[in-house]
């Protein structure tokens, strides 16, 4: 909690930085593995709340849709090349139901099932590596992450920018933005704590 804190103030006073911010947050959300612990969603949005003085609405999404484009691809590619040891890499040698669900549902679902899971939290950053250990058709997978990434760019930054932007035309100030914010990490990584002691159990 203390570092991403520490991200939003120095970027406050770095805005010249947002920009690497952005793609930074929106990266770290779509890679598998670090979305799974790292709640890239919410520094995201919180950025993009703050991009208002630095970035206009078209280069926002551009830039969180180019970073989490490649996460993407390279979870791909990464299952891919670990597909017969994907079951010894962490979080899946602790939590072998995660693999499982992912499987289950890839299996389930097929290519429809990564383009909707895209938007589906839990499970957004392991669908792509999922799909890459199971050898799913790289063309046909491209194709989905070139409409799904963008629609999931839009989805993430836009309401955080204008919400953002409706915050700094009227008496409040980018200190309250980030005041809100803040709190709305707090609850989201508390939800997210008890979900992983759901998966745990």
């Amino acid at each position: 909690m203390f570092e991403f804190n520490e991200v939003i103030l120095w970027l406050k006073d770095n805005p010249e930085w947002i920009a690497l911010g952005v793609f930074g947050a929106a990266f770290i959300e779509s890679f598998a593995l670090i979305g799974v612990v790292i709640p890239g969603v919410v520094l995201l949005a919180v950025i993009s709340g703050m991009a208002v003085s630095t970035l206009n609405v078209f280069e926002l999404v551009l830039i969180a849709y180019v970073a989490s484009f490649l996460a993407d691809i390279l979870s791909f590619l990464l299952g891919t090349s670990i597909s017969k040891s994907i079951d010894k890499l962490w979080p899946f040698n602790k939590y072998p139901n995660l693999l499982v669900q992912g499987r289950t549902f890839v299996k389930r679902f097929g290519i429809l099932g990564v383009f909707v899971g895209k938007f589906i939290g839990p499970i957004r950053p392991l669908l792509p590596l999922t799909a890459g250990s199971l050898g799913m058709n790289f063309k046909y997978f491209l194709i989905v992450e070139i409409f799904s990434s963008f629609l999931w760019a839009l989805l993430y930054t836009v309401p955080g920018y204008y919400a953002g932007k409706s915050i700094l035309d009227s008496e409040f100030n980018l200190n309250w933005l980030i005041a809100i914010i803040i709190g709305v990490v707090i609850l989201i990584i508390i939800v997210r704590y008890f979900n992983r002691k759901y998966i745990e159990e």
